[in-house]
């Protein structure tokens, strides 16, 4: 059987990757929060129930031991992070599934195996539905690029902060004489949460895409899966404009990844419909098929001034909602492409290739 074809969205999508740093602090916090936090908390509240506790504690303990495995070895283990993240998806969902049947069953006192077969019905149809719904959404471009590096909180996240800390101690003291009527809202809590966590089951098709376009992955990211003290430098001096009429193709789409992605000294590849470049310097050519490159400097230090200039500017604006990931990637595209900064130019793919390895040198 062959490789399953991909799309042009579909591929950019799923080459965002994020380092293994990033991902040793996301899932232990991850982990920590939905399944040690919330997937246990309805065994704190209420009758204790030792069924329903030890049917829970099997997966908790199997994804916590999983995920510290993970935390002590994140770059052997980068391969993974995806196969993880969907798994943690899963056990989440079983966790609050197992929840609410808990709730029902042991606080509420339901009687018969209605309710089991409804809430077994509910989680198996979400399940199944997001595992296909989150590859209808990438596939169609419909993803958000996440900057991990956002340090500005937005005025609802403080506001739901300032809640979680003033509240939490009077839940804990609820603990104690716990109502019928808690019992429907925890219930609805933990079904908002499966949702919350059904979208992570994403990650099962990332960690597929990833298995199995190895090449294509190694290209674009020269110390995937290499340990730490063998990773090579990398310098982030040159972006791509990729200009063309239309999408790129999932083959020429490979043909720039195996040509350009080997060179460390080059940050973002992008394809454009156009770009204004000095006439003078630059010449347009016609036989540029199926692509022309230019090839522009990056400073880093551009980036973060135009980055603070916006924050300045539109924090008041996004006060509530938190500034949008699009208003980085405008500012970030902006200096990445601006033409001004352009300092090469060719149809030939062979020709921008060799000034690449010259600037190495």
């Amino acid at each position: 059987m062959g490789k399953p074809i991909v799309s042009d969205n579909e591929a950019l999508a799923y080459l965002r990757m994020t380092t293994p740093k990033e991902n040793q602090n996301s899932i232990f916090f991850m982990v920590l929060f939905f399944v040690d936090i919330i997937g246990f908390f309805p065994y704190l509240v209420g009758p204790f129930s030792l069924t329903f506790f030890l049917a829970a504690l099997l997966p908790g303990m199997a994804i916590n031991v999983w995920m510290l495995v993970y935390v002590l070895t994140p770059y052997k283990l980068e391969g993974s992070y995806d196969l993880l993240l969907g798994c943690l998806s899963i056990v989440c969902s079983y966790l609050y599934w197992l929840g609410i049947e808990k709730f029902i069953y042991v606080n509420l006192g339901a009687e018969g195996n209605s309710f089991f077969w409804i809430g077994l019905f509910i989680l198996i149809f979400l399940t199944t539905f997001f595992y296909f719904f989150t590859r209808y959404y990438v596939k169609k471009g419909k993803y958000k690029r996440k900057r991990t590096d956002r340090q500005h909180l937005s005025g609802f996240e403080i506001v739901i902060s300032a809640a979680i800390v003033i509240g939490m101690p009077q839940l804990l003291d609820s603990m104690s004489f716990f109502k019928v009527q808690n019992a429907y809202l925890l219930i609805v809590l933990l079904g908002f949460m499966s949702i919350i966590t059904l979208f992570l089951i994403g990650s099962f098709h990332k960690y597929h895409f990833i298995k199995n376009n190895q090449d294509l992955v190694r290209k674009a990211f020269t110390n995937y899966q290499v340990l730490k003290k063998e990773r090579k430098a990398v310098k982030e001096d040159y972006s791509v404009a990729v200009i063309k009429e239309g999408n790129l193709t999932h083959e020429e789409m490979k043909v720039l990844t195996d040509e350009l992605g080997e060179f460390s000294n080059v940050s973002s590849v992008k394809k454009v419909t156009s770009l204004k470049l000095d006439q003078e310097d630059f010449h347009n050519e016609e036989n540029c098929k199926p692509f022309c490159l230019v090839v522009m400097n990056v400073e880093q230090g551009q980036i973060d001034k135009e980055i603070k200039k916006m924050v300045r500017i539109k924090r008041w604006k996004y006060f509530f909602i938190g500034i949008p990931e699009e208003e980085y990637e405008k500012v970030e595209d902006r200096v990445l492409f601006d033409p001004r900064n352009a300092v090469f130019q060719s149809g030939d793919i062979a020709d921008v290739r060799g000034f690449l390895l010259n600037e190495m040198r």
